[in-house]
């Protein structure tokens, strides 16, 4: 589901309006995807192996949970037979000794499948605990923008910049929509055109690319809009998670205390990045373009949010560990979104939901029919939703929210009714 984030970057960048959707569509529909799957250059034979049994998992779901039984079932015969070496050098010594060698043999086969498997992982700790390197997307990606020119004029260059990629966002699309005279700049780059997120796990803090661009870089000339989406895409242990190294030669203290409120007691900024998917922090983050200031907005928000199955199915249950553990990462990764939308819930109406049940996130081996199934149900969940869209009761309803969010204010823990509060049914002040 990467397509999303180079979907977002190439929207910007390519070309006339008219043009957008068929050139990235094209783009897109000629990418052979499983070349993200790019390994490490210095771990060939382990690499090989990984990519098969990545896409065997993806393809064959079912097959994760015959290694993971293949790995119980031998653990199980090796205690078992450590357990009958036991028992039968009382009765049989001739048999144990077949016995213990036997379990020796499979402890010795397992402890050495493990160690392989060890200095194996020990490669990837080096450069970002990834099982890919995600250079072959990033390059790919770089190629692509610095083909496209800045406001479609070869004579101003390629976008190969984030200087370039700002001059490019001042070409913004006629709206027909009424004036605002309390907004003092209605203008790009004043205001937000694309916002990507990503984690930097060193500072510990969610990243708005690219907005933050300068905790990080800087000159503008020095960061291409590339890296942004390379930060943003670094799935752990899928992909290596993207570096930016020597921050305290490239900001300022100032710059991470404005941006981020930075308090380190010593002024210090950290002096290098270890940024990942955005998704483990914030995979739905449609609070970016609220503006508290504005009950009523001029324009809607649209979000597009991508779902496997029904939201909020009242049939879940975490009746195995490996559910308990997929719910709890679950509950972590979309809190910061659904506790905007519990407090703006006139987003519900303007949120369009496509169905991806049969398409895995991490599907890299897709096949053509499988991209146009794809491409398809996200046109006809857009042409639904837009048609059925009520811009009138959406108004209403982002009315009603800040009604609801004032009385929220005025009582936050819903305490007026007795026993809870002093005020007694029928009184008119305390008793």
């Amino acid at each position: 589901m990467q397509e999303l984030l180079i979907h977002c970057c190439l929207l910007v960048a390519e070309k006339k309006e008219s043009e957008k959707s068929s050139a990235i569509a094209a783009e897109l529909s000629a990418l052979d995807m499983f070349s993200f799957v790019d390994g490490k250059s210095d771990n060939g034979r382990f690499t090989k192996w990984i990519k098969k049994l990545i896409q065997r998992i993806i393809l064959k779901p079912k097959s994760l949970s015959r290694f993971v039984s293949f790995l119980k079932w031998t653990l199980i015969a090796l205690l078992l037979t450590s357990v009958a070496c036991f028992i039968f050098n009382f009765i049989k010594p001739g048999i144990a000794k077949w016995l213990g060698l036997s379990a020796g043999v499979l402890l010795i086969l397992i402890i050495s499948f493990g160690v392989f498997l060890l200095l194996r992982f020990k490669r990837i700790a080096k450069s970002g605990y990834g099982l890919n390197s995600g250079n072959t997307f990033h390059s790919w990606l770089k190629s692509i923008l610095n083909r496209c020119h800045v406001q479609q004029d070869p004579a101003r260059g390629p976008i190969n910049s984030l200087a370039a990629f700002g001059e490019h966002f001042m070409q913004v699309p006629e709206l027909k929509v009424r004036p605002d005279y309390r907004r003092p700049d209605q203008h790009p780059p004043h205001m937000p055109m694309m916002t990507l997120i990503t984690c930097d796990i060193i500072s510990k803090i969610k990243i708005e690319f690219p907005r933050m661009w300068d905790l990080y870089w800087d000159k503008e000339e020095n960061v291409h809009p590339a890296d942004f989406v390379r930060a943003s895409m670094s799935i752990p242990v899928f992909f290596e998670s993207f570096r930016v190294d020597g921050i305290r030669q490239k900001s300022r203290f100032e710059i991470w205390s404005r941006q981020v409120n930075w308090q380190n007691a010593n002024k210090l900024i950290p002096d290098s990045s270890q940024f990942i998917d955005g998704g483990i922090l914030s995979n739905f983050p449609i609070s970016i373009f609220y503006n508290p200031g504005y009950a009523v907005p001029r324009m809607p928000t649209f979000g597009v949010r991508l779902q496997d199955g029904i939201i909020d199915a009242a049939n879940r249950s975490n009746n195995t560990l490996s559910k308990y553990l997929m719910s709890l990462f679950s509950t972590i990764r979309f809190h910061f979104d659904r506790d905007f939308i519990i407090r703006n819930r006139a987003f519900n109406k303007a949120v369009c939901s496509i169905d991806v049940r049969g398409h895995s996130w991490l599907n890299f081996f897709m096949t053509d029919e499988e991209k146009q199934a794809l491409f398809r149900k996200g046109a006809e969940a857009a042409i639904s939703f837009l048609r059925r869209f009520d811009w009138e009761a959406y108004k209403t309803e982002r009315a009603a929210n800040e009604e609801w969010a004032t009385e929220q204010f005025e009582n936050p823990n819903n305490l007026e009714a007795f026993p809870f509060s002093s005020v007694q049914p029928g009184s008119s002040g305390p008793a």
